[in-house]
């Protein structure tokens, strides 16, 4: 190919790229449900020039910036300061498919292999995850960072997917990089500078998940049933091979996983990559494997991620990594290359969670507070399903129109377990307490009963008593709330009282939240269950923050990005490991 028909090809792909960027959208699953609402109220605040704290408009208010599937300090949220918020959106994905095939390029030496990667059914059901899509460039990044025993490499791959939030894989992509570095190759060197790059990156989402680490429902574990969830069928096998022609009706996160017929004669190589695909499918297998699910059952600690479905991204790395280097051996190379990838185009077709945005771009509503639930978004690729899910501006996409949903429980487990709570306690008894203690505008509580456990808060509240508290509490007569204004992340809180009185805001509690006044700090405590209250001393401004270590985080996150500058330094990179020269397979024009 001359370079004048390779530019021609790469202008005419940017094109593509822009073109998907500015009017498509990545609806489908967690995008729809979590991911792009999130990253719509994280830009404003961005471009307020401000970190996101703090989620208003979810469950009636939960962590952000230390939620980790919130990806809120990943490099590229850069786009959203100077890009509308879905062509930000889009671009995470399309990019990381770029990069993804740049890595497995690096890593299998061959194109036939990154371009199997990036159009394996894999990676296209990780266009439905905002933070799994990482995992389509940096799991290859961090296998090439093992081979060349390359510690920035390997720091800097980890890091940002301990950025992006999300354990399973973390767990999975360590797994195979020991198996890499294993004997006879074991080199214990590159491991410490990769460790302390690997946290000198994610040092800000750490930190931030460390304030609310105690109290979300997240850390204290999930039940063995929601952690076997999404399992790996041993039906799915097939679908490997062949694509999913057949119909699956557990639950599974993935559409699709076809990576095709050469992965027969592929996994018969005497390789170090056959170890660690047979071992995440070990893993994969979840309740369908006795082992992993007796594990699973005994120990409360290994239930932290969910869906171990997840550990067949890098068991599909793995798998592409044999395929190219079988059709590297091969004698019928241009056979095997219209054989693989014939059905991978023909499923990309089906299996592409994109739709024109057009249909999902909405009115803005009156600001308020409002209960909705949500039907859910199947396992099916259904667009009709999920421009009516818009009409009816489901939680948590109606965020998008200013809407901020109360009493639902989020989809990450980030809310706390007071917050879950109140919510289950609503959807068993639909009593409209917890409805009215939701919904309430900041107020003085004139006299707060005393609930000294959970279960007595929960029967008095449902019992209609006006506010409850751990500690009984009178406030001052006559005490009101004079002004409330909500500017970015800051609520400042305007109250008038003669003495001491108990101030009820319209937030979800976290022993996170900073209340002032004239710079002093006041007392917080929950009341009504879950709900934030702020003693108040006496007149004044009552100021509150969600996060008590901006300035740490502030200095974590400019050490996180001078570390992600300085490991792109041209000093820091190494060669390739020597080996003889292979000859590249194009897919044919």
């Amino acid at each position: 190919m001359t370079r004048r028909t390779r530019h021609f090809f790469l202008l005419l792909g940017a094109a593509l790229l822009t073109l998907i960027a500015t009017f498509g959208f990545f609806f489908f699953r967690d995008n729809f449900s979590t991911h792009y609402p999130i990253k719509v109220l994280s830009a404003a605040a961005f471009r307020a020039g401000e970190i996101p704290w703090w989620n208003f408009a979810d469950g009636g208010g939960q962590p952000l910036a230390g939620n980790p599937n919130t990806l809120t300090f990943y490099p590229d949220n850069v786009l959203y300061l100077v890009l509308p918020a879905h062509v930000a959106f889009n671009l995470h994905f399309l990019l990381h498919l770029i990069l993804g095939w740049l890595a497995m390029r690096s890593l299998t030496r061959s194109r036939f292999g990154a371009w199997m990667w990036v159009l394996s059914g894999v990676a296209m059901s990780a266009l439905s995850f905002y933070n799994l899509i990482t995992a389509i460039a940096l799991i290859p990044l961090a296998l090439l960072g093992a081979e060349r025993r390359n510690a920035v490499q390997l720091g800097v791959a980890f890091g940002l997917l301990a950025l992006a939030g999300e354990p399973v894989v973390i767990v999975a992509t360590s797994i195979a990089v020991l198996i890499l570095s294993a004997p006879p190759h074991l080199r214990v060197k590159p491991f410490p500078v990769a460790i302390a790059t690997a946290l000198a990156i994610a040092s800000p989402q750490l930190i931030a998940y460390s304030e609310i680490a105690k109290e979300v429902e997240r850390a204290h574990g999930y039940s063995a049933q929601t952690v076997l969830n999404a399992s790996f069928d041993p039906w799915r096998i097939l679908e490997l091979i062949l694509g999913p022609v057949v119909r699956i009706d557990a639950p599974h996160l993935f559409p699709s996983l076809i990576l095709g017929i050469i992965v027969i004669p592929a996994i018969l190589r005497r390789s170090r990559y056959t170890v660690i695909a047979a071992t995440m499918l070990f893993f994969a297998l979840g309740a369908f494997n006795p082992i992993v699910r007796m594990a699973v059952e005994s120990a409360s600690t290994l239930r932290i991620g969910r869906f171990p479905e997840k550990f067949a991204i890098v068991m599909c790395a793995a798998l592409v990594v044999l395929a190219a280097e079988y059709l590297r051996e091969s004698k019928t190379p241009r056979i095997w290359t219209i054989v693989t990838f014939a059905p991978l185009l023909i499923w990309c077709l089906f299996t592409i969670p994109i739709d024109w945005f057009a249909p999902y771009r909405v009115t803005p509503q009156p600001a308020r507070r409002v209960f909705g639930s949500s039907i859910g978004g199947g396992q099916n690729i259904d667009r009709d399903n999920y421009r009516e899910r818009v009409r009816r501006l489901e939680p948590l996409f109606g965020a998008t129109a200013g809407l901020e949903y109360v009493l639902n429980r989020s989809g990450d487990g980030m809310h706390s377990l007071l917050s879950r709570i109140a919510s289950e306690r609503f959807a068993a008894t639909h009593n409209v307490n917890w409805l009215r203690i939701a919904t309430a505008r900041p107020s003085i509580v004139p006299i707060a009963y005393p609930a000294p456990t959970i279960p007595d808060a929960v029967n008095m509240i449902e019992a209609g008593a006006p506010a409850v508290a751990p500690q009984p509490f009178t406030s001052a007569p006559g005490a009101r709330v004079a002004r409330v204004v909500r500017e970015g992340q800051t609520i400042s809180i305007d109250v008038a009282t003669s003495a001491p009185a108990l101030l009820a805001v319209d937030q979800s509690y976290f022993g996170a939240w900073s209340a002032t006044m004239a710079g002093h700090d006041l007392n917080t405590t929950p009341i009504d269950l879950d709900r934030l209250g702020v003693i108040v001393p006496t007149t004044g401004t009552v100021t509150l923050t969600f996060g008590r270590r901006h300035m740490l985080i502030g200095i974590a996150w400019i050490l996180s990005t001078l570390t992600l500058l300085l490991s792109a330094s041209p000093r820091l990179r190494v060669k390739k490991t020597q080996s003889p020269p292979q000859p590249d397979i194009a897919i044919p024009q």
